[in-house]
């Protein structure tokens, strides 16, 4: 998982922060054969990455490294790109001596994605809160239609069903940052609780009188209720930000014949 967006090179000051991008044909010894190519260059790796998930047929392999400053970059990037494997190369110099741990431009759940501090999305979060009535429920409408996104995107990945989409969803909020979830949940009966350990809404907010996670309850909501085609509501009991040491989510069935959106829009009777 990656834990930082970018990273400066201190290893040598006097040297360039050289990078190379490259597409590579996927065979067994595809990946050995450019780690050694670089390996006879004398380029040490500080920093790469390799990405075969999109493409089983095709390979992503993006390296950073340190080249004494003067030296014939082109000449071994020529090399390189003549290999019989490597199938298109980018190269360049990082005049400011940053790392990237992420491509660009970043994509998350086949979507354009950004990457932005939890703190900035918190921001975002108070000004709402402070200028635009019931904007709790704006949240959580928002998180319901991201959860239910996430699910219709999964299920063009692999199968998604009663007996695994908790887990699935597990690992999304980990990858994403989100938080560490744990669950008890009885499917049957639409009813369980979801604990998010850590959750970045609540460890940026700070303290508070009231549970703030409510855009995570929505995100829950609509990804449960997309997974098991049966419409759920889910409301925060416990958070971090009031003094609990987790936040816990509380999922309950919706009333038949009613939507969780007419719920949240005082509708229902």
């Amino acid at each position: 998982m990656v834990r930082d967006l970018y990273m400066f090179s201190r290893v040598d000051k006097e040297a360039e922060v050289v990078w190379f991008r490259l597409t590579y044909e996927n065979t067994v010894h595809s990946e050995a054969d450019i780690t050694s190519f670089f390996a006879e260059k004398g380029l040490d790796i500080r920093f790469a990455y390799l990405d075969c998930s999109e493409d089983p047929l095709r390979g992503k392999y993006v390296m950073f490294t340190e080249a004494e400053k003067g030296r014939d970059i082109q000449g071994i990037a020529d090399e390189l790109g003549n290999m019989d494997v490597v199938l298109e190369l980018e190269w360049g110099f990082s005049k400011n001596r940053v790392i990237q741990s992420v491509d660009f431009p970043l994509h998350l759940l086949g979507e354009r994605a950004v990457i932005i501090r939890a703190k900035t999305f918190v921001n975002i979060l108070n000004i709402v809160y402070e200028n635009v009535p019931q904007s709790e429920g704006l949240f959580t409408m928002m998180g319901l239609k991201n959860g239910s996104g996430a699910v219709r995107y999964l299920r063009e990945l692999t199968e998604v069903n009663e007996s695994n989409f908790l887990e699935l969803l597990k690992e999304l909020l980990m990858a994403a940052g989100w938080g560490i979830l744990d669950y008890d949940m009885d499917t049957a009966n639409l009813r369980g609780t979801v604990q998010v350990n850590d959750s970045f809404i609540a460890e940026e907010y700070g303290q508070s009188d009231v549970p703030v996670c409510g855009y995570i309850s929505g995100f829950l909501a609509g990804y449960i209720s997309q997974s098991l085609g049966r419409t759920v509501q889910v409301r925060e009991k416990r958070c971090k930000s009031m003094g609990d040491g987790f936040c816990e989510h509380v999922v309950s069935p919706v009333p038949a014949g009613v939507n969780i959106e007419h719920i949240l829009r005082g509708e229902s009777n």
